[in-house]
């Protein structure tokens, strides 16, 4: 480690990480060692453990961007009904 804090990763290391040439990693301290993870194998463990409970709600991506398209047409039928009633009461 450098007087500036900066620690070096071998690149044997950052390899086998899938670092090569850089990238975001995740640090943790637990009980006296610091662990190093890229990003990217947090947010797959992250998905994992969310997973099981967005399929037992039915909550999908694909069910949110429904949500939003049927939302937004509503709110566009609505604009509509609101710019009918105002041209007829002109």
């Amino acid at each position: 480690m450098s007087p500036n804090g900066r620690l070096s990763i071998p690149a044997r290391q950052r390899k086998a990480l899938g670092l090569e040439n850089g990238g975001m990693v995740v640090s943790t301290l637990d009980n006296g060692e610091l662990r190093i993870r890229p990003i990217a194998v947090v947010l797959a463990e992250v998905q994992a453990m969310v997973a099981p409970y967005l399929k037992s709600s039915g909550d999908t991506v694909d069910q949110f961007i429904a949500d939003k398209r049927a939302e937004a047409i509503r709110e566009e039928q609505e604009l509509q009904g609101y710019e009918e009633r105002a041209k007829k009461s002109d």
